[in-house]
């Protein structure tokens, strides 16, 4: 296995990228919609938020790497029919953009306040701006992004498994390690 991506696979380095982002994204979705759930008297009322936002940030930083590492590596090619490619394309772009502004929104309802954003303990985001209403229009914001992300999320694993099963062709498997061609 290669460390980095060739014309017609993914390297070792994109391929973790992708599950441990994919882990935290869906870890991240269900830990945002139960801690909604809680009232002030949970045990768990003040540590999720805490865990959330640090995860989120953790998140962040690894959208930042992995957009630098696809910039600086080739991308294998694609598989599908001829229109299927670029609503590929376009799709893992929207992925990034829509990240980035969940990213966003949630730095937005962390800080809306005017206190800065503290990260497991470690460093502490400054707050860049306050208003009012501002923790609730983000919030608003950041809510739907993340329910549009889950139906993309789905979206895109369908894709993937169509790919396998259906299509027969390698774009789950170069996901998963293996060489071009070669099924699990």
């Amino acid at each position: 296995m290669h460390w980095r991506n060739t014309n017609h696979r993914y390297g070792l380095i994109s391929i973790a990228l992708h599950w441990v982002m994919a882990i935290l994204v869906i870890a991240l979705f269900a830990l945002g919609k139960y801690m909604i759930t809680l009232d002030y008297y949970h045990p768990l009322y003040l540590a999720l938020p805490e865990w959330h936002r640090g995860l989120g940030v953790l998140t962040a930083l690894l959208l930042i790497t992995r957009l630098l590492w696809r910039w600086s590596n080739p991308l294998p090619d694609l598989s599908g029919r001829p229109w299927e490619k670029p609503l590929a394309r376009l799709v893992h772009r929207l992925f990034y953009v829509l990240l980035l502004a969940i990213v966003i929104s949630g730095y937005l309802i962390s800080t809306a306040d005017g206190h800065a954003l503290a990260v497991f303990g470690w460093f502490d985001i400054p707050a860049l701006t306050r208003g009012a209403n501002l923790e609730d229009r983000a919030g608003a914001v950041h809510n739907f992004l993340a329910w549009l992300l889950a139906f993309m999320l789905a979206m895109h694993v369908g894709g993937a498994l169509k790919h396998h099963f259906i299509d027969k062709d390698a774009t789950l498997t170069r996901m998963l390690g293996f060489a071009p061609g070669q099924r699990s």
